[in-house]
Order: structure tokens, then C-alpha cells, then sequence
């Protein structure tokens, strides 16, 4: 059975260099802090995800599928342009409407749940690049009260094999 490509696919763990640099960094903040605050991670430290990042905040208001809503604070220029999000930033996750609001609190739900790293695959649907094969890496970044406040979700590219 085919997966369902409007959602992102869990997997047990993350294949690229960079995005277990990133890892490795948030669980060394981790074993400081627990979860790690939102300030301490910076972005500037990992130059080659920058470009397909996401910073989303978590928003204690209610959307009309879940008991909060999803903020985007910051999305990077490549995902930008793969995603087709050129307008989504400060865009709340309720205002895109489906397929996409459910393929992104899928996300957001398990990495809440956890409050720990979780690893996905998918590719960009329902734009011109859905061919792009993409690895995830989501992470849960705490307020100061030590909740899950943002989630970091950065991506690379991933070649399976053929």
C-alpha cells in the first residue's frame, strides 16, 4: 500500500550530516536544561539548514481541529520556495486550510506529545516539486515555564535508493 502523500511519514531517525549536527546540538542543550529553550538555539550556528528551516511557535489559542494553533515565525528561503510558502510567515497553521493545516498538525501533534526529537519524510505536495525527496528533523524548543513553546522542523534532501 502506497503512503499517503499528503502527510509526512514517521521514521526512526535522520540519514543527513547536518541534520544530526542539529540534533546532536539539541541534545546536548538537553542534557543541561531539558527540554532546551527557544534561546538557546541559534540559528546562525547551522548555515547549511538554514535555507529549509521552520520556526513555529505554539499558540495557546484554539484552531478549529486542535486545542492550540501553530504560529510561523521564521521560514527559510528554500523551503519557501519548494513549499510554495511565500506568504505563510506570521501565517497562523488554522488559516491554510486542508489538505495542508492536517499534513503540518501532524507534525506538530506528535513532537508535542514527545517533547523530543522526531523524524519524518516526505516531499513538498501539491506544488511543482513534489518529486523532491525531503528528510525532517522536528524538535520541541521551550518557553521560559519550560513547555513546549516552538517547534524547529529542518530539512534536507534525501535520495532513496532506486
Amino acid at each position: 500500500m502506497a503512503a499517503d502523500r499528503t502527510r509526512w511519514q514517521p521514521k526512526p531517525g535522520v540519514e543527513s550530516p547536518h541534520l544530526r549536527t542539529l540534533l546532536a546540538a539539541w541534545r546536548g542543550w538537553a542534557r543541561e536544561d531539558g527540554m532546551p529553550r527557544r534561546t538557546r538555539f541559534d540559528p546562525f550556528e547551522f548555515p547549511p539548514l538554514l535555507p529549509l528551516m521552520v520556526l513555529a511557535e505554539i499558540i495557546d489559542q484554539p484552531s478549529p481541529t486542535r486545542a492550540y494553533d501553530v504560529m510561523y515565525r521564521y521560514i527559510g528561503s528554500e523551503f519557501s520556495t519548494f513549499f510554495d510558502a511565500g506568504k505563510v510567515t506570521r501565517a497562523r497553521l488554522s488559516e491554510i486550510g486542508p489538505p495542508f493545516d492536517e499534513r503540518w498538525f501532524a507534525v506538530a501533534d506528535p513532537v508535542m506529545a514527545a517533547a523530543s526529537p522526531c523524524f519524518f519524510e516526505g516531499a513538498p505536495y501539491g506544488t511543482a516539486y513534489e518529486h523532491v525527496s525531503l528528510e525532517m528533523l522536528a524538535l520541541p524548543l521551550a518557553r521560559p515555564a519550560g513547555e513546549t513553546g516552538f517547534i524547529l522542523c529542518a530539512f534536507a534532501r534525501s535520495y532513496p535508493e532506486t
